[in-house]
């Protein structure tokens, strides 16, 4: 009897969870912490889903509770979080491009953002090697404005450390107040900023733009997707935080950055206006594009939701750049849309019970932190409740993994009856 195979998504999922559980095992141990310090489980549980999913989101002043060894697990679980994300996608792809069935080829495209006529060994190797020298420059740079506070040797920790956080789009720091106390400093700003932009816009969007660039050629659809729609999430951002808050411009960019799935900031969140916190959630929704270290809703999907849904109402296809979007396209970017959306209300209707008294406006940018990975927080984390807690790693794990074993799941395919189609009144 022929054994039945997991889908590859499911497998993808599984071993982000096994990486998560091993990570809180490691964060639990009291070498993980400094002395006269500790954690619970259910917060090295937090911490450590948080790492691996590359979210930001910590239940303790990570730079007061861990140690060097603890701070270097967290610095490893969301290293492997995002860089380990792509490779095991590419390997997986790879794989599957020589032996899996069309179905699995087709959903693992789709969710790391590649064609079928990638060349997989070629992709890995660029991502291993685009990865090293980002974050090196990163750390580089970085190392100028904190070697001037810091002694060498920390100040180059703290340099890699960010620099990977960045990159990772994690949004972790080691000083208590992510960079408030830079928020004036450009080198510094401008340096995450360019991180997190080039971390959330995709390693094959990377690696076309290197191919493309330097043979000339056309980039394809996707592509121009993905660099349109991110100039225009971080030009308007950037201009609606300028005119909106009493942030100065160059902490506008920052903060329409940020909220691109990185949770740096520069500047409180909770002393936002009510228009700033409403943008933030907005752009937190949306998040970064497919097949990078970034989380949310995806910039394509929500490129195509909306193309669509102006098209209908017009009644006219959905094209971009002189092409028309698959109505395949369509309907699967409605279908996550749907059940991001329904995820979403469920578990603010769960927060509201278990942690209500914290206040609706900062349990629905928690949880959408959460869910698109950005880890960006009002000040709740640390005082949610055994249950919120909960909430919030399950959201986290959903938005960076779950979408995946969703997918996998409900395309299972199974005898379907053929029923008479019927109209119902919309609207």
């Amino acid at each position: 009897m022929k054994q039945r195979r997991l889908p590859v998504e499911i497998n993808l999922a599984l071993g982000f969870l096994a990486m998560i559980l091993i990570g809180a095992v490691l964060l639990f141990l009291p070498v993980s912490h400094q002395e006269g310090q500790s954690m619970s489980f259910i917060d090295s549980l937090f911490l450590s889903t948080s790492g691996v999913c590359v979210t930001g989101l910590t239940p303790v002043d990570i730079s007061k509770t861990l140690s060097v060894f603890g701070s270097t697990v967290l610095m490893v679980l969301f290293q492997v979080g995002g860089l380990g994300y792509a490779v095991i996608a590419a390997i997986l792809l790879g794989l599957i491009h020589r032996s899996g069935s069309l179905t699995e080829r087709h959903m693992l495209f789709d969710t790391f953002g590649a064609d079928n006529g990638i060349k997989f060994n070629t992709l890995l190797r660029f991502i291993l090697a685009s990865t090293f020298i980002i974050e090196l420059l990163g750390t580089l740079v970085l190392f100028i404005p904190f070697s001037q506070d810091y002694e060498t040797g920390r100040a180059l920790y703290i340099a890699l450390f960010t620099s990977l956080a960045a990159f990772n789009n994690a949004g972790f720091d080691l000083f208590s107040t992510s960079l408030l106390g830079y928020n004036d400093n450009l080198l510094v700003l401008v340096t995450v900023a360019l991180l997190i932009i080039v971390g959330g816009i995709g390693y094959v969007l990377m690696m076309e733009l290197f191919i493309k660039v330097r043979k000339r050629g056309r980039l394809s659809l996707q592509s121009k997707i993905v660099l349109s729609t991110t100039a225009a999430l971080l030009v308007g951002g950037t201009l609606l935080f300028y005119f909106l808050s009493p942030l100065d411009l160059k902490n506008s960019f920052f903060q329409a950055v940020t909220t691109r799935t990185a949770g740096f900031f520069s500047c409180d969140q909770a002393s936002l206006n009510a228009p700033s916190l409403v943008l933030t959630i907005m752009l937190m929704f949306i998040g970064a594009s497919p097949g990078s270290t970034g989380g949310g809703l995806k910039t394509t999907t929500f490129f195509v939701t909306m193309k669509s849904a102006f098209s209908l109402l017009r009644n006219k296809d959905a094209t971009a750049f002189k092409r028309k979007i698959a109505d395949e396209t369509i309907k699967k970017a409605f279908n996550l849309f749907a059940v991001a959306f329904l995820l979403l209300a469920a578990s603010l209707f769960i927060l509201t019970v278990t942690d209500g008294d914290l206040g609706i406006v900062e349990l629905v940018y928690e949880e959408v932190s959460a869910f698109a990975t950005v880890g960006l927080t009002m000040g709740i984390t640390s005082q949610l409740s055994l249950p919120g807690k909960i909430v919030i790693i399950m959201l986290m794990y959903f938005g960076r993994v779950g979408i995946l074993t969703l997918m996998a799941i409900f395309s299972t395919r199974r005898p379907q009856a053929s029923y008479i189609e019927a109209k119902v009144a919309i609207g």
